[in-house]
């Protein structure tokens, strides 16, 4: 995961990855979204768990109702038409499980087949019907495998379809009502009617509790696994970034010139490395203080950087020592570029407290050659190059290619 999306992602205040007290939901929406995006993966599973369940349940129920029934009853062709809506549905379900993006597809799609799959559980399975039965009394049975497969069904849904937790909660609330209703209505289809209607409910009320129980815990992993995310992210930017300007630190310059060098001398594209110094930086911090200086050289990283284009890189190598890496860049390119940051950090009035401050910058430039392999010779190039320019004069750039005779013009 990048830092930007951490930080998209990451708890902005301690309160916001709390949950709520009754039910495992976040306080802060964000979280709970970004919670639930992150939870494609398992609430997919879970549709696909309910939609081999709706199958299997499709297939179960059939027996009897084929077996028992005359094809031309009413109870059997109502039957039928609920199963096959199940079947077909089961396999659309499947289908959006795959190819769904966002979280609220699925909650919804799992919810239609909950809904339906409920109603063919509570269909004919083994049982012939009485000769004078009504029709509500031919199509429904109750029993015992209905009932474990409800069940299954409502594991799947409070613990693999994330979502809002209390809104799944009162859909099989609602269907495990409608599943009992019908047993106290027509008592004669369940054998011990109390003793089923009691196991039933103490095994939702298991369900129940279970569901909440790991979709806390569900929630509490992701909080942590965001806040390790984020430590994480935390540390990489210590460990490349310079702890006074926030611009890159030697070693992280070393470790993308190296990768960049490589890339140039694979498509044979230019590649140019600028150093830049301060100049007379030292007498900054002996005359104003070292807090002086620091004021100063964040505030020329400041500039610097809203000179340069999003694949320039400039990294702190030294004191008031910073080194640009230039890729795509030519000689020509890179003089431009550097005489265009000379010209504004010149003209740049610094501040500190009532203190206004003057400053420049002296650039050495060097263009990796076609033979050119090692980071240390490229730099070493656009050292001497530097040197050449704070003998000139300082204020000025140099190209470590040309004659020590052609200088920059001076502001």
């Amino acid at each position: 995961m990048t830092a930007k999306t951490v930080e998209l992602l990451a708890i902005p205040d301690p309160a916001a990855g709390r949950l709520h007290g009754l039910r495992p939901q976040f306080v802060d929406p964000r979280v709970e979204r970004g919670f639930q995006e992150a939870s494609l993966a398992e609430t997919r599973s879970g549709i696909m768990l309910l939609a081999t369940a709706g199958m299997i349940a499709a297939l179960v129920t059939l027996y009897g109702g084929w077996t028992y029934l005359p094809h031309d009853h009413a109870a059997y062709l109502l039957g039928q038409g609920i199963r096959t809506t199940l079947l077909l549905g089961s396999c659309a379900g499947m289908i959006v499980a795959l190819r769904a993006r966002h979280h609220e597809t699925l909650l919804w799609t799992g919810s239609l087949l909950l809904a339906v799959g409920c109603l063919t559980l509570s269909l004919r399975m083994t049982t012939p019907p009485l000769a004078d039965a009504a029709l509500l009394e031919a199509l429904f049975h109750l029993n015992r495998d209905g009932a474990t497969l409800l069940l299954i069904l409502a594991v799947a849904v409070l613990t693999l379809i994330v979502g809002h937790f209390m809104l799944n909660a009162l859909l099989l609330a609602l269907a495990l009502a409608s599943f009992l209703a019908i047993v106290n209505t027509w008592p004669s289809g369940v054998d011990n009617t109390a003793s089923f209607n009691y196991a039933f409910t103490t095994g939702y009320v298991f369900v129940l509790a279970l569901g909440h129980g790991i979709q806390r815990i569900r929630r509490q992993v992701y909080v942590t696994r965001l806040q390790l995310q984020e430590a994480n992210a935390q540390l990489l930017e210590q460990a490349t970034r310079d702890y006074l300007t926030n611009c890159f630190n030697r070693r992280h310059f070393f470790t993308v010139a190296e990768a960049e060098l490589d890339r140039a001398a694979r498509h044979e594209s230019p590649l140019s490395i600028a150093v830049m110094d301060l100049d007379h930086f030292k007498s900054i911090n002996d005359r104003h203080g070292h807090a002086c200086g620091d004021s100063v050289l964040k505030q020329v990283v400041a500039v610097v950087q809203n000179g340069l284009r999003s694949s320039d890189i400039l990294a702190r190598v030294g004191g008031e020592e910073f080194c640009l890496l230039l890729p795509e860049t030519d000689l020509v390119e890179a003089r431009a570029l550097t005489e265009r940051l000379r010209r504004t950090i010149a003209a740049t009035r610094f501040r500190h407290g009532d203190l206004e401050l003057d400053m420049s910058a002296s650039f050495g430039i060097a263009q990796c050659g076609q033979d050119e392999r090692q980071i240390d010779t490229l730099l070493e190039r656009a050292d001497r190059a530097l040197y050449e320019a704070k003998r000139a004069g300082r204020n000025q750039v140099r190209l470590a290619a040309e004659p020590t005779s052609v200088t920059s013009s001076k502001q």
